[in-house]
C-alpha cells in the first residue's frame, strides 16, 4: 500500500503557537486555503480510499479532499494527535514554567515523557500504527491517503525511518504538507517527506495579504 499523510490545516492555535492535542478545533481561513490545495495535489494519484482523524481539524480536512477525488473519508481511530492533557492550549513559556520536571524529561528522552494528564509519543505510535495496519489489510494494493497530525505523522516516519521517537526533532511536518509512506509486510518505507510544493499559492497570497 502506498499511504499518503496529509498534515490538517491551520487552526487559531497553530496561528498563534499554542499547544494542541486533542481539543476540537476548527480549520482557519488559511487552514482552509491549505486544505484545498492538498486536496487538488492528490487528485492525480489514483486514490481508492480516504481516511481521518476524528478530530474536527482533520475532519474539516478531509471533507475538503473528498469532494476533490471522490471519495468518502472514513474515520480511523487511532490518527489522533498527542494527547496534551493538562497543557493543552498553552504557551511554550507556561509549558516551561508549569511543568518544569516534564520538560525536562522531554528535552531527555521525549519518546517515553507523559504529558501530565495525557500520553507520551510511543502511545501515540503504537496506536497509530495499528490503525495504519488496519488500513493496508484493506488496502494492500492500494494507494490511499490518510489526514492526521504533527506529532503522529512524526511517530509514523520515525518508524519508518527506524528511527528513535525522538528523531522526529531532525525533521518537519508543515501544515497542509504531504509525506507518503510505502507499507509492506517486511517493513514501512518513508517515499516522500514534508512536501509543500502545492502550497506555494497560497503561501504567495497570504504574504500579500499581510
Amino acid at each position: 500500500m502506498k499511504l499518503y499523510l496529509v498534515r490538517h490545516g491551520e487552526t487559531l492555535l497553530n496561528r498563534d503557537h499554542l499547544v494542541q492535542g486533542q481539543g476540537d478545533q476548527s480549520l482557519t481561513e488559511l487552514g482552509v486555503r491549505q486544505a484545498k490545495a492538498a486536496a487538488q495535489a492528490l487528485t492525480q494519484e489514483g486514490l481508492c480510499a480516504l481516511y481521518t482523524s476524528p478530530l474536527r481539524r482533520a475532519l474539516e480536512t478531509s471533507t475538503l479532499i473528498a469532494a476533490e477525488v471522490g471519495l468518502r473519508a472514513q474515520v480511523a481511530p487511532g490518527l489522533e494527535e498527542l494527547d496534551t492533557g493538562e497543557m493543552d492550549g498553552l504557551t511554550p513559556q507556561e509549558m516551561r514554567s508549569r511543568y518544569p520536571e516534564f520538560m525536562a524529561q522531554w528535552s531527555k528522552d521525549a519518546g517515553i515523557a507523559h504529558l501530565p494528564g495525557g500520553e507520551s509519543l510511543t502511545q501515540v505510535q503504537e496506536r497509530a500504527w495499528e490503525a495504519i495496519e488496519a488500513i493496508a489489510k484493506q488496502h494492500p494494493e492500494g494507494v490511499v491517503a490518510a489526514v492526521s497530525h504533527n506529532f503522529t505523522i512524526c511517530t509514523l516516519v520515525c518508524k519508518a525511518l527506524d528511527l528513535p521517537i525522538a528523531g522526529f526533532r531532525r525533521f518537519r511536518v508543515d501544515l497542509g504538507s504531504i509525506s507518503a509512506l510505502e507499507v509492506t509486510p517486511e517493513r514501512p518505507r518513508l517515499v516522500l517527506l514534508n512536501s509543500t510544493f502545492h502550497l506555494a499559492s497560497v503561501r504567495a497570497s497570504q504574504e500579500a495579504r499581510e
